[in-house]
């Protein structure tokens, strides 16, 4: 049995973590539910944004299924998905991005975007200077880079990828994405010769055209923390929106699962939101437990229900909200595991 740290967190993040679930219960796997509150829930009870106890049931849990979550307009507030991800090392934030039907995707694309999640910008350290200027200090670390690359070339292999692409801004940042690159280059001959992976190097401005001009060129893109964030944003543009992208955040003794979109505090409540990041990010979370049939059965029905135009939710034209379209998904997992 294993042990899940559920956190729902808000908006629309209690909505499609109840939809996922019931996905994985309808299958019958052998997981054991604890759920927690961080954010403003927590504060509010608790004085702080993410206490303690939750930190130790995530740390010591075998997965972390997470929701969504709002950020408080407060200078103070630091989010607890980032505390997690840097107390636990998640290193490795992974984003598939493929299109279900071309009928609500801009361009089919199916790619794997693997980002660096724990250095960067989005660590960095900023003091405001003289003349209202602010300093901020990125670090970039050779041992995070070839971390986050190594952890790339084999999720290829293991994946049956067969490219990787870099992605920097080398020909400004001459120092730190330079050594992203080099490093990148010198993993890429060992999968070359042993797993006839190619490999390749983009300039972050020129991925985000790629991606809509020439899809076909991009397989695995291996990149650092505020370029993945926004080239994988853009993905989800491109295959109809946020709500179809999943996403894990992997570390050597933990993993966190979550889908890409926001809280959507707009549409919370209202049977509005799609789950669909959200189921496919179960099924990332069974892949990494283990369960890679149980996770294909998943992949699988979601593709065969997004075939059928009546089972659209409504982020892309259809009538299905979040419970309908669940309902709708189950039977067809259970069509296809009876045939199976």
């Amino acid at each position: 049995m294993h042990r899940i740290c559920v956190i729902p967190g808000d908006g629309v993040g209690p909505e499609v973590i109840a939809s996922a679930r019931a996905v994985l219960d309808n299958l019958d796997v052998p997981l054991r539910y604890e759920e927690t509150v961080v954010g403003t829930p927590s504060f509010e009870k608790y004085g702080v944004y993410i206490t303690k106890e939750t930190l130790s049931l995530a740390t010591e849990s075998d997965a972390i299924f997470f929701g969504a979550l709002t950020t408080p307009k407060r200078r103070d507030y630091v989010s607890p998905l980032l505390l997690l991800r840097w107390n636990l090392e998640l290193y490795a934030n992974v984003r598939p991005s493929f299109c279900l039907n071309p009928a609500f995707c801009l361009v089919p694309l199916d790619i794997v975007i693997v980002r660096e999640n724990t250095e960067g910008l989005y660590g960095a350290a900023e003091r405001e200077l003289e003349n209202n200027a602010v300093l901020t200090e990125r670090i970039v670390s050779e041992a995070a880079c070839q971390r986050i690359i190594d952890f790339a070339f084999d999720y290829a292999k293991k994946n049956n990828r067969g490219k990787v692409t870099c992605v920097h801004k080398a020909n400004v940042l001459r120092t730190s994405d330079e050594m992203f690159k080099k490093l990148f280059y010198g993993t890429a001959v060992n999968y070359a010769f042993y797993n006839k992976i190619r490999s390749d190097d983009v300039l972050v401005d020129a991925a985000a055209m790629y991606m809509c001009r020439e899809p076909g060129r991009f397989d695995v893109i291996v990149t650092l923390n505020l370029y993945g964030d926004i080239l994988s944003d853009e993905a989800g543009g491109l295959i109809g929106g946020l709500g179809f992208c999943p996403s894990a955040n992997i570390g050597k003794k933990n993993a966190l699962f979550e889908p890409v979109h926001g809280s959507a505090p707009d549409i919370a409540g209202k049977d509005a939101a799609n789950p669909t990041g959200m189921i496919l990010s179960a099924a990332m979370m069974l892949d990494y437990l283990g369960m890679p049939e149980k996770s294909s059965l998943i992949r699988e029905s979601v593709r065969k229900c997004f075939a059928n135009k009546n089972n659209w939710t409504k982020d892309v034209g259809g009538e299905c909200g979040t419970g309908e379209f669940t309902k709708r998904l189950i039977k067809i997992i259970d069509e296809k595991a009876a045939i199976s």
